[in-house]
This record gives C-alpha cells, structure tokens and sequence, in this order.
C-alpha cells in the first residue's frame, strides 16, 4: 500500500492558476462575470443601496441649501439690509484707518 502524499505544494482545496493569457473574449468573460459577483455581494449586503442614498441625500441637501441662500438673497436685497450693512462696515472701516 503507497502512502498518501502529504508533501505536495498545492492542495486539493486550492485553485489552480491560469498558466496562460487571456484572449480579449475570455477576458472581457471573466470581468464581467467578477463585476457581477461583486454587485451581488454587494446588493446582499446593502452596500449598492447605500451608495445610491448617499447621492440622493447629497443632491436634496444641495437642493435644499441652494434654496435657503435665495430667499436669504431675495429677502434682503428688497430690504436694502446688505447695503446698510456694507455702508456700516465701510464707514466702520474708514474711520478705524484714519
């Protein structure tokens, strides 16, 4: 009876290695194929929701403060608030230098 071989550099649970270069074909097979396990790994595990929230959360926080800066704008140029409070600042200014 042979005795089983323990010594090996390889194991029977570990790939094997592609020797060789993929052609254009089988490498465009092969990306594909890993973009997809990634995106299902990722769906599993949530990551590709979150990732489109975060957008959305940017985009309606953007919206949002774009918003308040023109009713700001629009509230106090019919005020004339700005222009006294450059007049003050000016003026404020102009006596401190002299």
């Amino acid at each position: 009876m042979t005795e089983p071989m323990t010594n090996l550099p390889w194991s029977a649970h570990t790939p094997l290695r592609r020797t060789h270069r993929l052609d254009a074909g089988e490498a465009d097979k092969a990306n594909t194929a890993n973009k997809a396990n990634k995106a299902n790994e990722a769906n599993e595990a949530g990551e590709a929701d979150e990732a489109g929230q975060t957008t959305a959360e940017y985009a309606l926080l953007t919206g949002a403060i774009a918003l308040l800066v023109a009713a700001v704008t629009a509230w106090a140029t019919s005020t004339g608030k700005i222009g006294r409070l450059l007049d003050a600042v000016f003026n404020y200014l102009t006596k401190a230098i002299s």
